[in-house]
């Protein structure tokens, strides 16, 4: 399938010369109004797969018609911005709103009367329990990262906003991983799905890496995430666990003066920004975080990422690793752990993933070829051994030293 024509211009600018597979494959349905469940890896382009087809269904200046469902504020604000020069294309527009912003301002965005609203679950359910968002007239519903918006905290928030709507809106729920409502989404949502699965094909993440580094001590792994944050071709990100660890390291890093930003859910909707705008530009290369960014964020040429303990299953692994190698561009996926947590790594993933170590220049290598470096650069460093004196400068040793005066 050739690029549309209404986003050729905007494909050029953007560097990008042929559609995605998912991009293919769900143009059509999503035009023709399937409802549609879509799945493809991180890094694939489901965000531009929605967006195209659903701009080509809207009607400008006849008042909301789309709700796009997030399950952040940092990736719906992100959406919003992917949409906005899309929608303008056609004559329309898009807000969003999110917790953690100023409601006022959102409010008062909301008067310019938008065709496609991107939301967080929290502050729509606000609005639309005081009346200040209807959603009756929605024709379109798109539920973003899917498999975590139908988790068993979000599934009835999500369930009870769709009741909102006609009961005619079409459904689409894109995700890069599964989730086992899939199997059964009749029976929670009342209809039957096309189902567009790509999970597996790996041309998507080709030129993505993964490799395994036996640490010791999380001492040993801060001096590695130093060393790989010295390397200059470095934009990375190191995810923890739990907020706990990432702190702690962040500690020890501070005290070491390495240059780096923090997002956390617990930091404020500001702090979040700023950091993601540093990270973005490239005025700080390494961020550390919990899985709050691992979702759907969208950060060109990202290097490396760093695992700094072992994910909990295959899923927050596939995410995380997302964040590189992002449209067929390359990439590296570094876990830190011992033996152990190699063989449940392996138990979970069934990728190949590599044991190796981290070379002073930031690549890395297996054992035998990081030997044989680590002895040519200390070749390199040994102080040259002093020269012999010419043996011309040993024989006249001591010839013309003054002679002592006779007593």
């Amino acid at each position: 399938m050739d690029i549309p024509t209404l986003y050729k211009k905007y494909f050029e600018e953007k560097g990008f010369e042929n559609l995605t597979k998912i991009q293919e494959s769900v143009y059509l349905p999503f035009k023709e109004g399937e409802d549609l469940i879509a799945m493809a890896p991180t890094g694939s382009g489901k965000t531009l797969a929605f967006t195209m087809p659903m701009i080509e269904t809207l009607v400008p200046g006849d008042g909301l018609q789309v709700l796009i469902l997030e399950p952040s504020q940092e990736l719906a604000i992100q959406v919003r911005t992917v949409i906005q020069p899309l929608a303008k294309l056609v004559g329309c527009s898009v807000q969003a709103v999110t917790g953690g912003a100023n409601p006022t301002r959102q409010l008062k965005k909301l008067k310019e009367k938008p065709e496609i609203l991107v939301a967080t679950l929290g502050r729509l359910k606000e609005l639309t329990d005081s009346k200040k968002i209807k959603l009756g007239n929605i024709q379109t519903v798109i539920v973003d990262e899917a498999d975590e918006m139908l988790n068993d905290t979000k599934l009835e928030p999500v369930r009870e906003t769709i009741d909102l709507m006609p009961a005619d809106v079409q459904l689409t729920f894109f995700s890069a991983t599964g989730n086992e409502i899939f199997k059964d989404m009749k029976k929670w949502f009342g209809q039957d799905f096309m189902m567009i699965d790509q999970r597996y094909d790996r041309s998507y993440t080709a030129g993505i890496k993964h490799y395994f580094i036996n640490t010791g001590s999380d001492g040993m792994k801060n001096i590695l995430i130093r060393e790989m944050a010295h390397n200059k071709k470095f934009l990375g990100i190191v995810f923890f666990n739990n907020s706990r660890s990432l702190h702690k390291v962040s500690s020890d890093l501070e005290h070491a003066k390495t240059n780096f930003v923090v997002l956390d859910s617990k930091m404020s909707s500001q702090q979040r920004k700023q950091a993601l705008q540093l990270f973005s530009s490239g005025k700080v290369t390494l961020m550390l975080t919990t899985d709050v960014a691992a979702r759907g964020m969208d950060i060109d040429d990202i290097s490396t990422i760093v695992n700094y303990m072992i994910p909990r299953n295959n899923s927050e692994y596939l995410h995380r690793a997302g964040r590189t190698g992002r449209m067929g561009k390359s990439g590296d996926v570094v876990t830190f752990g011992n033996s152990h947590d190699f063989r449940n790594l392996q138990d979970f993933n069934d990728l190949e993933i590599k044991k190796v170590f981290l070379n002073h220049d930031g690549t890395f290598s297996d054992k035998n070829t990081y030997q044989k470096r680590k002895k040519a650069v200390a070749a390199q460093s040994k102080p040259k051994p002093k020269q012999k004196k010419r043996l011309r400068d040993q024989k006249n040793k001591g010839k013309h030293k003054p002679k002592k005066p006779l007593q």
